[in-house]
């Protein structure tokens, strides 16, 4: 039924390291950590992701979304600044559903909830380039945008080293 969904879908999106031959050095850099970070895993866990050693210029574009076993589901745990500047406000402890990226602009919540699910259970990152322009400042309009999104990469983080319990995420954000 997965594999259906994601056949269905129209939303450009990567799996696995398809993405690597394509992507910004500011993703490369973001993979390549999470890469180092498994060791002889197959997953890395949240234990082996520390904010302090991530490249303080990636760190504004960071979330990590834990994976709940019931309703909400998602939820955001840490949110990186340029993250919150993109939504107009800072959605750390939320659930996901209703406070991703480009729910503002009327993107459909089922493509966002697909790539976390992919991720989850495929057990493989999703690399996402649907350009997505954040919200002013005072919310009032989005043609004064500070911050787009060009590109995410979600990776998953198990504590077992099976199943996905946190998502890291990294959003490539640049001023317009």
């Amino acid at each position: 039924m997965l594999d259906d969904l994601i056949q269905a879908s129209s939303y450009p999106r990567l799996l696995g390291t398809a993405f690597l031959d394509r992507c910004s050095p500011p993703i490369r850099r973001i993979w390549d950590y999470w890469d180092s970070r498994r060791g002889d895993q197959p997953l890395p866990g949240r234990r082996d992701i520390d904010p302090l050693s991530i490249p303080a210029d990636l760190l504004p574009g960071i979330m990590l979304t834990e994976v709940l076993r019931e309703p909400p589901w998602l939820r955001y745990r840490l949110v990186g600044t340029a993250q919150v500047a993109l939504r107009g406000r800072d959605p750390t402890g939320q659930p996901v559903a209703g406070n991703y990226m480009g729910a503002h602009l009327g993107v459909k919540p089922d493509e966002t909830m697909l790539n976390y699910r992919i991720v989850i259970e495929k057990r493989v990152p999703v690399y996402t380039y649907n350009p997505v322009v954040g919200m002013a400042p005072d919310g009032s309009s989005l043609r004064q945008s500070p911050l787009r999104a060009n590109s995410s990469l979600l990776m998953p983080l198990s504590s077992d080293g099976d199943s996905v319990d946190m998502v890291l995420c990294y959003s490539e954000l640049e001023a317009p």
